[in-house]
Parts: C-alpha cells; sequence; structure tokens
C-alpha cells in the first residue's frame, strides 16, 4: 500500500533524519533538485524555456530557491518571485536564497505582470504545514497564478491546501503535477482535483509506518483469492441477507445483485412476500425466503430465517428494512444473537441511532458502511463536521463503535476496529446515484462470507472500480454490479491503478 502522511508526521520524520545528522541545507538541496528535474520534464526540456519560481519565506521557499539555482545552472531562463520581504526568509531558506543570488538568479518581489511569458511556474510559496487563511501578498499571488494559462508545478502541496484536510478555502493554487517529498500527504489525496498528477520523490527521508495507506491495485490483486478448479458455491461462501419492504424492493434486489456478481457461492434473503416475487424474477440465483407476513420485517424475522442462518458464512442486514420499532428490535436482535460476521447498512444504521451502544457490544466482526448523514446521526453531529475531516469522523466512529467502518462518499474511508486507515482511490460521480450503497453493501457480505483477508478494503476498490467501468452518464446502480465481474478481471490481470 502507498503510504499516506500528515504534516504533523512529515514534520516529526524530518526531525528525525535532522536529528540523525543530515543538515536542513541538504535535503532543502535535494527537494529543490528533484523540483528543478520534475520542472525540465513537464517543459519538455532547457532550451528557450522560461520559468518562474514564486516562494515563501519557510522551507517551501527554500526549496524553490534550489530549484530556481539548479535550473539557472541548466540554462533555463529563471526568475524567482517572493510573496514576503527577504528579511523575512532565515535559516536554511535564507541561505538558499542567497546561494541562489550569488548564482545569478533574479530574485524579486512577487508582482502579477512577472508572471508573463512563462512556460511553467513552481509553487513554492506554503508547505504542507499551511493553516488557517491566505491574505496579503501570498493571496493576490494564489489567485495571479489561477488567472494565468500556465503549467503549475507545486513542491510537496498546491500553496493554500491543508496537508491534512485537503481543500478548505477557495484561495489555493491549483497544480497541474504535485511534487509530494518523501510521501504523498492525506490533503493531497483527498483533493486531486487541485493537485493534478501527484510523483512522489525521495530525498532520504524515512516516513516508517504511516497511519493512513491509499489502497492500490496490487494490494486487491494480492488479496483476491486463487480460483481453484475444485471450488463450489460452498467454498466461496453463504452470505445471509435482511433486507427490503413492500415498499422498497429495489434495495433487496440490489444487495442479493451485488453479492451474486462479487462471486458469492451461496446467497440467500429473507424478506417479504412482495419483495420475495421481485427478487425471484431478477436474480433466480439467490434462494429466497418470506419470513414476514406483513409489509416490512419484525424481529420474527429472526427465527423464521433460522435455516438460513445456520448455512451462512457472514450476513448483511438494512437495506431497505425501513424505520420503526419493529425493524430496531430485529436489528437489535441481530447484533446480539448472530455469531457471524456482519455488515450493517442503510435503514440497519438508522435503527441504531440513539442506541450505539448496541454496536460498541457487538464489537469484533461488525462492519457498518455509513455515509455521511447516517455517520452524522450515529455520531450526533452536522454532515459538515463529518465531511470536514472525514478521516477522524470515520476514527473516532470505529474507536467509539469497536467495528469496523467505511464512510461512503468521494475517496472513501475505511478504518478497522483497531485503528488501521484507508483511503479508496476508485470511483467517482457515477456512484451518486440511489442504490450503489446496496451493492456495496452485497459485495462486503460475500467478501466477508468467503472469509478473504482485507475484505472491506477489497470490496470499496473494486466496487468503485466497476463504478468506473460502468460508464459516464446514466450510470444506474445495476450496472454498477454488472461491472463487477470486469472490475475483478483486470484486478487480476493487473491493469488497475
Amino acid at each position: 500500500m502507498r503510504p499516506l502522511v500528515t504534516p504533523d508526521e512529515m514534520a516529526a520524520a524530518d526531525r528525525a533524519v535532522v536529528e540523525a545528522g543530515t543538515p536542513v541545507e541538504v535535503l532543502m538541496e535535494r527537494a529543490g533538485r528533484a523540483a528543478a528535474r520534475a520542472a525540465i520534464e513537464m517543459m519538455g526540456g532547457r532550451y528557450g524555456k522560461r520559468v518562474v519560481v514564486v516562494c515563501g519565506k519557510g522551507s517551501n521557499g527554500g526549496d524553490g530557491s534550489v530549484a530556481a539555482r539548479v535550473l539557472a545552472s541548466e540554462g533555463v531562463s529563471v526568475r524567482c518571485l517572493f510573496v514576503v520581504d527577504e528579511t523575512e526568509t532565515t535559516g536554511a531558506a535564507r541561505h538558499h536564497m542567497e546561494l541562489a543570488r550569488e548564482r545569478g538568479v533574479r530574485i524579486e518581489p512577487f508582482a502579477p505582470d512577472r508572471l508573463a511569458g512563462a512556460d511553467i511556474i513552481v509553487d513554492a510559496i506554503f508547505g504542507t504545514g499551511f493553516r488557517g487563511k491566505v491574505e496579503g501578498r501570498a493571496a493576490d499571488a494564489i489567485r495571479a497564478i489561477r488567472d494565468v494559462d500556465v503549467p503549475v508545478l507545486a513542491i510537496d502541496i498546491p500553496s493554500g491546501l491543508d496537508g491534512h484536510l485537503g481543500v478548505v478555502g477557495p484561495t489555493h493554487v491549483v497544480a497541474d503535477v504535485t511534487l509530494a517529498i518523501a510521501a504523498e500527504k492525506i490533503g493531497t489525496f483527498i483533493s486531486p482535483e487541485a493537485v493534478g498528477v501527484v510523483d512522489v520523490v525521495d530525498i532520504g527521508i524515512p516516513v516508517g509506518s504511516a497511519d493512513a495507506s491509499v489502497v492500490q491495485g496490487t494490494d486487491v490483486r494480492r488479496w483476491l483469492p486463487e480460483q481453484d478448479v475444485d471450488e463450489h458455491k460452498r467454498s466461496r461462501g453463504a452470505l445471509a441477507i435482511l433486507a427490503g419492504a413492500d415498499d422498497m424492493t429495489g434495495a433487496a434486489a440490489l444487495v442479493v445483485r451485488g453479492a451474486l456478481r462479487a462471486g458469492c457461492g451461496y446467497v440467500m434473503l429473507g424478506c417479504t412476500a412482495r419483495v420475495a416475487a421481485i427478487v425471484q424474477e431478477t436474480c433466480p440465483e439467490a434462494l429466497v425466503y418470506v419470513v414476514s407476513d406483513s409489509d416490512r420485517l419484525d424481529p420474527s424475522a429472526l427465527d423464521r430465517f433460522s435455516s438460513a442462518l445456520d448455512k451462512a458464512t457472514a450476513m448483511a442486514i438494512g437495506p431497505g428494512l425501513g424505520r420503526g420499532d419493529d425493524q430496531s428490535k430485529l436489528v437489535e436482535r441481530v447484533l446480539a444473537d448472530v455469531d457471524l460476521p456482519i455488515v450493517l447498512d442503510a435503514d440497519g444504521l438508522n435503527a441504531v441511532h440513539g442506541a450505539t451502544d448496541l454496536l460498541a457490544r457487538r464489537g469484533e466482526g461488525l462492519i457498518i458502511t455509513p455515509h455521511p448523514a447516517e455517520l452524522a446521526r450515529l455520531a450526533d453531529t452536522t454532515v459538515d463536521a463529518i465531511q470536514r475531516d472525514r478521516v477522524a469522523a470515520a476514527r473516532s466512529a470505529a474507536r467509539s463503535f469497536r467495528c469496523d467502518v467505511l464512510l461512503k462518499g468521494h475517496r472513501s474511508v475505511i478504518v478497522t476496529a483497531s485503528g488501521a486507515t484507508y483511503l479508496n482511490p476508485t470511483g467517482g460521480p457515477q456512484l451518486a446515484t440511489a442504490g450503489t450503497g446496496d451493492v456495496l453493501t452485497g459485495v462486503i457480505g460475500a467478501f466477508s462470507a468467503a472469509g478473504w483477508d482485507n475484505s472491506l478494503q477489497a470490496a470499496a476498490y473494486l466496487h468503485g472500480l466497476a463504478g468506473d467501468l460502468a460508464g459516464d452518464n446514466g450510470v444506474v446502480a445495476w450496472d454498477v454490479a454488472e461491472a463487477f465481474p470486469d472490475a475483478m478481471g483486470l484486478t487480476r490481470d493487473g491493469t488497475t491503478l
């Protein structure tokens, strides 16, 4: 997996290397040289090229000064523009600014007209530790950079982005390439629209074991079990599902379809008679049990579904159940009495609103898959608070509820009960349609039933990839389920991210 670090983790890694004997000036030299190489590559050469490097007063500005000096030594025409008074630059950053000046680089105050004629702009204003609001000349510079039609290379992070939270305001650089020093930062991963292509460069700072990682296709390919000629339906897992109500029949069908397309060997649905008729028509491969005499499921459904649960190796519950006391009592019984891995989603999560101690008591073997509004209800907070720091919100939920959490949305966040954190790179606006979460529930249930390692991370990755493959326009949840075999096949072949 590719590590993602917070600004604090990166700062700690920096300090450790310096304390071990590598001077800050040397690290700055390495970063700036890497930026110069990246700029030359972006321009396609050196001859006749003009570069403007825009610097701040800190270490990021020092990296920029090195880049300017190295580019000048390569025959590139360079201007180095500072958004602060030169006297504000101190330490290693000042050392490299003066060295650049000695080597003939023009060191000038920033002015928008000085961007004219550039083939590329190198953004070295703020680093990953930036917090708060961009003001003054720095804000003017960022707006000017955004106004010109020139490719931008950002050193470590586009200036104005929060290295932990990503985009938090309108005043930030939009880069074509971001040169991540030592490791990518969580903030740049969360905000791909601002960072362009991320290129990680090693300058001799080990990041160790980061608290967060990106799930990659190579990881999922390793987790995919080998296809054995002796496989049979029981060896590929048996998933028991309680879902649907007479006024929400589609949810149950989509959970079932997701599980089937994910390769589950045996899918069993407990539902109402009306839901049963629809699922038998659309998903004839599933075994359907009528476990209610009314239009919704109630606590007695668990007893009537017992023969299926005896065969099952995992369970999924929630989509389309509806809300009410009976549904809450059913979910409570499942959490207390079913000794299987459980995926809880949608109305299953709504059922425990105000009674989240049920989740904590269940603990091990439980996966919850809320979208931001559902997690906000569970955590008794607002959607804005969840979205402001999705990683922290998911970590808090996993810690409080003692279970695995998949917080859905752009760049889904997965946190295990032990606190391990993963971010998912796949999926886009195609998944922003009703029912795709139900498909995901079925997929997670299928992988859990099969006993896969890292089933939650693999399910999120492949579900997002299936969304990518389903098309660009008019995609519906059923399309995502139907694209799932192709997503698995491409991943096995090694042709994905």
